[in-house]
Parts: structure tokens; C-alpha cells; sequence
């Protein structure tokens, strides 16, 4: 009960709000799936997701640039009939696909999706941490999580009675194990570095020292290889190999027993990338700049975010016109339609670039409050711990974005290995490399004085 009285009511509402944040592999889902139709129509140089569409009264057809496609694939595969085959263990057969899909909702407990906010509320001093648990093993946690998922794959395998569902269990259960090991390894580099398997810490040792990617190099490439082959996509997918396995361990799943493979497949993407990006990215940090100098400068800080939500506003706007100025050139029979449709994207565009621009005009002149410290900490109003954790949240979902793209264009890019050669990559290639990275570092960090 003293642990319940000691929190402001302020504190208990921020640590709920909190939980929201489970729910951003879902949320990524939605984005994932149309970001990978369209990059891979780009790369192969053809149409994307753009038939679908929903009609609109009293403005007509609208197509929300290959959404509607999605929503139509989800809704097909939430009312098809779920059955199970003749033979297989009915108990693990229908648990298997709920635990990747369990721990999507897990992993991002530990993810710091900003920094500790500190801020004054009735004269007492509020710290909330960033992540739903700040554990001191957050590291060891995320892990122990990503491994629980391959579970899943394994007990479908087998509970299919299927020699294909069994054989592609088997390679997801090696090339995880493989994988895991390099991952592990390539890792300890920046923990060394850090000194602590928490998060946060090693969030601020590179927002105070440099990124890990810039520190740890060889790691970074170990870890993102490593992390691509741990979620099974190409060029790494020998466990789904349509020519010589069907689908692997999921060939007898369909409706949505399979929809939950494959949410649980982009949610490992989505969390995949929120990790690399804290680990080599720096995190939540904005580039160049400390946290305590955006606060000192909370009103320039929102008035530059805003410049940069009105510059990704006006990008969307010149994209659309350009498709526009293609399609009049065309003798499409749809394209009043469409064009129609991309009218309605630039009155959006348009609005909220003059909305971002306004806000930010607002922020620079009339927003600049003062900080003062308190026992060695800078504390804050309310309002600027919230406009600090909103840009450190914005920050990490934009780096986490460019992971994500590069799984789609590698997926589309390089063919798929051999079984025999992704164990070589992964036993002699790899793991190698990332020791010899370890002990080097360990050398470097000894010679300079750490511990």
C-alpha cells in the first residue's frame, strides 16, 4: 500500500497511458503490409495494391492508396472457416499460432519509447521511465521473449502431422537457435561499452558519448544479418521454401490460424527494428542534441518538429501531383476518378501543412518555459516533459521506419539460400566475426581506461 500512496495520481495516469504502447506492433501491421506491396512493386517495376476500392457518398470511388486492398485481405481471411486436418493434436494445433502473436504484445514492455520524464506537479518531483518496465535485464528480457515466439513455429510443425509442417519446424527451430547465438554475441560489444543491460542506460550512453553504430560497426551488421534470418523472411525463409516445403510449419493453417503467423512475422519486423534502432541508432535521442538542451529550448524544438511535419506534408503533396500530372497524360477510362481522389489528398496535404506551419510559428514565439534542477536533475513543467517525450517518440519511430523499409528491399532484393548455406553463414561466418569484434572491443575499452 505505500508503494500506491507514494504516486501522484498523475504518475499512475501516465504509467496506464503507458500500455498503449503494446499495441504499436499491431498498429506497425497496418502500415508494414501496404509499405511492402508498394516497395515490391516499385523493385519489380509494376502496379501495386491500387484496384480495391470503397464508395464514398456523394464523392465517389476512393482507393486510400492500396489500403482498401488490405482491409478487403483481412476481412477475407477473419471470415474464412477454420478446420483442422484429420490426425493432428487438436490442443497444440489451435495454441500454436497465439504465441507469436502473444508476444507481440509483450516485447514493447521493455523498449524505452522515450526518455524518464521529470517534471514538477504541486511542488513534488515526478520521474515516470519510458518504457512500461525499466528493468535492469531488459536486454535478457527482449530475448527471452523473441525466443519464446519460436515455439510457436515448432509446436505447429509437429502438431500438423505433416512431414512438410515438420520439416520447416525443424529448420526454424535450427537456424532460431543459430541465429540467437550470433544476435547474443554481436550484442555484447555495446553492452560492454554501455556497462548495463538496461535500456535506458544505453540509450543515454550514446545521446552522451556516440550512436553504436558509429562505436560498434562490425556489430551493427552482424546484429542486423542476424535479426533479418531470425524472422524467417527472405533471403533466410528455408522454413517456408515453396519448392520443396509447400509453406513449412504452417502449410495445414488457414483463415485466420494462418493470419496470426503472419501478423506475428511483421510484428517481429516492427519490434526487430525499434531494437536496432535503440541499440545502434541512439534510441529516442534527436541527433546532435541533448535532452537538456531541447528542453532549455522546448519552444525552437516543437517549432523544428513542426517544420519537419510540414516538409513530409509537402512531400506527400508533390508526390501527388506528380502522379496527377502522369495521369492526365494518360488515356486511363478511370482517370477522372482518380484524379478525383488525389484532389482530395491535396486539400488534406495542404491543411496540415499550413496547421504544422502555424503551430510551429506558435511554438517558436509564444512557448519558452524555464527548468531549474533539483538534486542534481533538470525538472521541467508538465507540458515540457510531454512535449519532450512526444519528440523522442516521433525520433524512434522515424528511425525504426528506415529498418523497416530495409527488411522489405532486402526481401525483394536477394534470392533465397541454400539450408546448408544459411548454417554457414551463421556458425563460420558470423559467429566469428562477432567474438573477434568482442574481444577487440573488450581490449580497447580495457586499454582506455574502462572496466
Amino acid at each position: 500500500m505505500d508503494i500506491i500512496e507514494s504516486k501522484t495520481w498523475i504518475e499512475w495516469a501516465i504509467t496506464i497511458a503507458k500500455f498503449a504502447f503494446c499495441f504499436v506492433p499491431v498498429l506497425y501491421i497496418l502500415l508494414l503490409i501496404p509499405m511492402e506491396r508498394r516497395g515490391a512493386g516499385f523493385m519489380q517495376d509494376r502496379q501495386g495494391p491500387n484496384r480495391s476500392y470503397i464508395k464514398i457518398p456523394y464523392f465517389g470511388k476512393i482507393r486510400l492508396l492500396g489500403y482498401v486492398q488490405n482491409m478487403c485481405d483481412g476481412t477475407k481471411l477473419f471470415f474464412k472457416e477454420m478446420f483442422a486436418p484429420a490426425g493432428v493434436n487438436k490442443l497444440l494445433y489451435y495454441v500454436a499460432p497465439a504465441i507469436p502473436f502473444a508476444i507481440v504484445f509483450l516485447s514493447p514492455c521493455v523498449i524505452p519509447w522515450f526518455g524518464p520524464m521529470i517534471f514538477d506537479w504541486g511542488g513534488e518531483t515526478v520521474r515516470i521511465a519510458g518504457s512500461i518496465i525499466d528493468s535492469d535485464v531488459g536486454v535478457l528480457l527482449l530475448f527471452g521473449f523473441s525466443s519464446i515466439s519460436a515455439y510457436g513455429a515448432m509446436l505447429a510443425g509437429w502438431a500438423s502431422k505433416s512431414k512438410y509442417s515438420f520439416l520447416g519446424a525443424l529448420r526454424t527451430s535450427s537456424m532460431t537457435i543459430s541465429y540467437e547465438v550470433c544476435l547474443g554475441l554481436s550484442l555484447m560489444g555495446i553492452l560492454l561499452l554501455a556497462g548495463s543491460f538496461n535500456l535506458t542506460d544505453i540509450v543515454q550512453w550514446q545521446e552522451h558519448h556516440v550512436w553504436g553504430i558509429v562505436a560498434q560497426p562490425v556489430a551493427f551488421f552482424c546484429f542486423l544479418i542476424a535479426s533479418i534470418a531470425e524472422t524467417g523472411r527472405a533471403p533466410f525463409d528455408v522454413a517456408e521454401g515453396e519448392p520443396e516445403l509447400v509453406a513449412g510449419y504452417h502449410t495445414e493453417y488457414g483463415a485466420m490460424q494462418f493470419g496470426l503467423f503472419y501478423m506475428g512475422e511483421y510484428s517481429h519486423i516492427c519490434i526487430n527494428s525499434f531494437l536496432i534502432a535503440t541499440l545502434f541508432l541512439g534510441g529516442y535521442a534527436v541527433p546532435f542534441v541533448t535532452t537538456e538542451t531541447m528542453q532549455e529550448h522546448m519552444g525552437g524544438s516543437l517549432a523544428i518538429l513542426c517544420g519537419v511535419l510540414a516538409f513530409i506534408a509537402l512531400a506527400f503533396l508533390h508526390m501527388i501531383y506528380r502522379y496527377s500530372r502522369k495521369l492526365k497524360a494518360t488515356n486511363l477510362t478511370h482517370r477522372f476518378e482518380v484524379l478525383k481522389e488525389y484532389k482530395l489528398y491535396k486539400i488534406v496535404a495542404w491543411v496540415a501543412t499550413a496547421a504544422f506551419i502555424a503551430l510551429g510559428v506558435a511554438a517558436w514565439f509564444f512557448y519558452n518555459p524555464e527548468n531549474f534542477v533539483v538534486n542534481g536533475l533538470a525538472v521541467g513543467s508538465f507540458a515540457t516533459a510531454v512535449g519532450t517525450a512526444l519528440i523522442h517518440l516521433l525520433v524512434l519511430v522515424a528511425k525504426s521506419l528506415i529498418f523497416c523499409w530495409v527488411w522489405i528491399w532486402v526481401r525483394w532484393t536477394l534470392p533465397r539460400f541454400r539450408y546448408d548455406h544459411v548454417m554457414h553463414l551463421g556458425w563460420k561466418i558470423i559467429l566469428n566475426i562477432a567474438l573477434i569484434n568482442l574481444v577487440v572491443t573488450a581490449v580497447i575499452a580495457k586499454l582506455l581506461g574502462g572496466n
